[in-house]
């Protein structure tokens, strides 16, 4: 059972209408003294806030508040208690937790009061140098191997299957895209394309634990020796080797140079995929290129149907979403010839 959150696009009520009584009640009770907002998380939309994160004091030291608004189907302080009870990383850890409240109906939401981590994320993106490159798979044999000794929940009925996991997500951004006018035919096509190589490729890719969101921007180093990983909501079942890949769709959607060509982001990419040959736990899958490539086909169709379109841009929004579009279209075509060339052992 992980929490969903992009799939309540269609039913979440805006949180933002009751932000600031919300805040209000959280300070009065914990004596948290906010400085500024430093996160909006919300889906898609604008007038779809499901969470808010603040930076301020508590007890005379620096804290975050995170006030979660969207009702979730693991509440995060669990979701810290469970994970520091079975990991055996002394590299990685959780933000330290003083104070909380699970949500409730009683008041339609939950709060966490957190350590705040000063410290540097383990790479900026939209790319990472070689050095960082090796840092991050170091971190990933880590991660995998002493953080994910157990599940922390149980698995839901459509969490048994990659196949039917895969196409409901593909089904919902499908719905969301035509629902705001941005379901173009070529991705139409590039749909039709990704769902007959998913019904070869993904039933042979096993669904496993792991942390949904093991990226640059929730992966902060204090020291070689010490990381906090960080949006502790995300952990969630999902296909095998997903978490190679979230964070280089990621950095290449955040691009915000309209010179760097898909020729560019590709050597990128085959540079990641060597790195990750060298780890253990990648080298006892004579499998994973494929399953690399099957989820950077999925991170890829994402982007098309969701991301590009609903991210933020500062400036010259129209040039950067044709930008990125062809980048992804090219990215997926890239990866789709690719699996259509491999065999199923």
């Amino acid at each position: 059972m992980g929490n969903k959150i992009t799939e309540k696009y269609f039913k979440h009520a805006n949180f933002a209408d009751y932000e600031k009584r919300v805040l209000d009640e959280i300070t009065t009770k914990t004596n948290f003294q906010p400085e500024k907002e430093i996160f909006r998380g919300q889906i898609y939309d604008k007038d779809k806030v499901g969470s808010l994160i603040y930076k301020g004091a508590w007890q005379d030291m620096p804290a975050v508040l995170k006030i979660q608004g969207l009702q979730p189907d693991v509440d995060e302080i669990d979701i810290i208690s469970r994970f520091n009870n079975q990991n055996e990383s002394a590299k990685i850890r959780l933000p330290k937790l003083y104070d909380g409240s699970k949500w409730n109906e009683k008041d339609g939401y939950g709060y966490l009061l957190l350590e705040y981590v000063n410290a540097p994320q383990i790479y900026q993106p939209p790319f990472a140098n070689q050095e960082q490159i090796k840092n991050f798979c170091a971190l990933y044999q880590e991660y995998r191997t002493k953080c994910l000794r157990e599940p922390l929940f149980e698995r839901e009925p459509n969490e048994q299957s990659s196949l039917v996991f895969t196409a409901q997500r593909v089904s919902h951004w499908t719905k969301i895209a035509q629902s705001k006018g941005h379901l173009a035919e070529a991705d139409i096509k590039n749909v039709e394309k990704f769902l007959s190589l998913a019904g070869i490729h993904l039933p042979a890719i096993k669904m496993e634990f792991m942390h949904g969101h093991f990226t640059y921007d929730d992966i902060f180093k204090l020291s070689n020796n010490e990381y906090v990983l960080m949006s502790n909501l995300f952990w969630s079942y999902r296909p095998e080797f997903y978490d190679t890949t979230f964070h280089l769709w990621a950095g290449i959607k955040s691009l915000r140079d309209q010179s760097v060509t898909v020729e560019q982001a590709k050597e990128y990419l085959q540079n990641w995929l060597e790195e990750y040959k060298k780890l253990p736990v990648v080298m006892q899958d004579a499998d994973f290129e494929r399953k690399f490539n099957m989820m950077m086909a999925e991170r890829c169709i994402g982007a098309l149907l969701v991301d590009i379109q609903n991210q933020h841009y500062e400036t010259d929004q129209n040039n950067f979403i044709a930008h990125l579009t062809e980048m992804f279209r090219d990215l997926f075509k890239h990866f789709a010839d690719k699996l259509e060339k491999t065999k199923i052992e």
